[in-house]
Parts: C-alpha cells; sequence; structure tokens
C-alpha cells in the first residue's frame, strides 16, 4: 500500500500566495464596478434632475401667449418666470349676474369642464362672449358648491362651482370659461447652499407669493461655457436683452431654458457637468 504524501510547507506557502493574488485581482475588480456603477448612478441622477426641470417648465408653459398676458410685465427673468397658469377650462352652465356655474367634474361625453386642480379664491376667471374681440376677466371672490343640471353637461344632477366676483358683469350661458392662477418659476439658492428649481403659487391670504416648493435640484447656476436660466426671444429669432425689470413680455414668442446639474464621482471629487436645453414656442391665441 503507497503512503500519501503530505503537502510541503513549500507548496501550502505557493498555493497562499496565489490565492492572495487571485482575491485581490477579484476584490480591485469589485472596487472598480461599484465605483463605476456608483458615478453612473450619481450622473443618471443628475440628468434626472434636468429632465424634471425641464418637463416641469414645458408643461406650464404650455398654451401660454404673451400677446393675452399670460406672463407678468417685468417677471420674466433670467432666473424666474412668473405667469398665468390655467387650473382649468369650462362651458357656464346658466346665466349670471357677478357669478359662473360649472360643473364641477363632467364625466360625460360631452366633457363641459375639466380642472387639473380645484379653483380658490383668488384665481381669475375669464370668458369670452360671442363676437368679443378679447376675454374678459374677474377675480373669483367666493366659491360655494351645490348639486343640479349643467345643460352643456347633460341633464343628470351632478356637483356644481359657482365662482362669484365683485362685479355686475353677466356671463351668458353657454359661454366659454377659463380658470388662471399666478405661479412663479424660480431657480433659487436653497437653504443648503444649492440652487433648485422651485414653485410658486400666489396665496390671496398672504396677498403675496408662497415661498417656492422645489420642483429639482440642484443645479450650477453658473458653470464654464454654460448657465442655468431663461433667455428670450422674439417672433424673428432675436435675443430680447435682459434689462432691470426683465425682457418686454408682451414680444416673447419664445423662450429658451438651460439647466445644468453637478454630481460628484465616488471619490467625491466632482464630474464634469451634465448640461440640457429647451425651447418651448408660446401660443399666439388668449
Amino acid at each position: 500500500m503507497l503512503a500519501r504524501r503530505g503537502t510541503t510547507l513549500v507548496e501550502l506557502i505557493v498555493a497562499m500566495t496565489l490565492a492572495a493574488i487571485i482575491l485581490s485581482a477579484a476584490t480591485g475588480t469589485f472596487v472598480r464596478q461599484r465605483r463605476a456603477a456608483s458615478d453612473h448612478a450619481s450622473r443618471v441622477g443628475a440628468e434626472a434632475q434636468l429632465r424634471a426641470a425641464l418637463g416641469e417648465l414645458q408643461v406650464a408653459l404650455a398654451g401660454v401667449s404673451a400677446s393675452a398676458g399670460d406672463l407678468a410685465p417685468g417677471e420674466a427673468r433670467d432666473t424666474a418666470i412668473q405667469l398665468r397658469s390655467l387650473v382649468g377650462s369650462a362651458v357656464a352652465c346658466d346665466s349670471g349676474a357677478g357669478q359662473a356655474t360649472v360643473a364641477a367634474n363632467d364625466t360625460s361625453a360631452t366633457r363641459a369642464s375639466a380642472f387639473a386642480a380645484n379653483p380658490r379664491v383668488g384665481d381669475t376667471l375669464w370668458w369670452r362672449v360671442s363676437g368679443a374681440s378679447s376675454w374678459a376677466a374677474r377675480r373669483v371672490a367666493v366659491i360655494t358648491t351645490s348639486v343640479g343640471a349643467c345643460p352643456a353637461a347633460g341633464a343628470d344632477p351632478q356637483p356644481l362651482l359657482r365662482l362669484t366676483f365683485t362685479s355686475a358683469d353677466t356671463v351668458p350661458r353657454g359661454v366659454p370659461l377659463r380658470v388662471t392662477r399666478q405661479e412663479r418659476f424660480s431657480f433659487y439658492h436653497a437653504a443648503d447652499g444649492s440652487w433648485q428649481l422651485g414653485i410658486s403659487e400666489w396665496s390671496d391670504v398672504l396677498h403675496a407669493f408662497a415661498p417656492p416648493q422645489p420642483v429639482a435640484g440642484p443645479f450650477r447656476l453658473v458653470a464654464p461655457g454654460a448657465r442655468t436660466g431663461m433667455r428670450y426671444f422674439d417672433a424673428s429669432g432675436a435675443e430680447l436683452s435682459m434689462g432691470a425689470p426683465g425682457v418686454t413680455v408682451s414680444s416673447v414668442a419664445r423662450v429658451r431654458v438651460a439647466v445644468v446639474a453637478p454630481w460628484l464621482r465616488s471619490d467625491g471629487t466632482p464630474g464634469p457637468y451634465r448640461r440640457d436645453s429647451l425651447d418651448l414656442a408660446l401660443s399666439h391665441g388668449p
């Protein structure tokens, strides 16, 4: 019977050395992959903030018309824009002096009303009488609810909204209505030192804009060869000059929004800035 030879010390040392080399190589590969994954996640996160900011402003500016006064004079600036956003549209259910009645939630095939948010005191009610050259506008002072029929939305009883304003103007039955609200988008310096895109809505209680609520960020306001903010162009494509009160809003036909986002590598050093931009043409109607 043959005797089994044991492992020598030299063989054991060689085996341990090879194992250490293999383990070191595997560990190095894992660390590099982990750093690459972390860098990729950081870049993707920065790009997601770019898309969020541009997407929010694209939705907000859809349907906005400078010629109809949807941009507030003196409030179209390089880091902020104040606009009249659409809360909803409807058809007047009945004629009324100093008030307009609309279906609150029309789910019928006629879709006589559609609201993205609940109207509130301080919003602006707009209506346009047949043959009129422009829309009439009044501030909403009181909102009450009831249940009843709205011919424009069908014969069945349904929730109604009565929007009351402080004047004797009559809103005829069947005329188109719009409800709008003042909003301000701004790139602002947050408490943590970062630059964020925020949205502020007009508060009728405060008689001022509420503090901005963050939408996306952080961003870099100024970076080499790029800048976060808004630029404005007229119908001929010429850029409008940015004075102390902003640009002349009635001349704005196109808004270019540019955003620059920072990101950090896994070792804590900043990576190349991520940037994107979007050109938004304004509508020509009311």
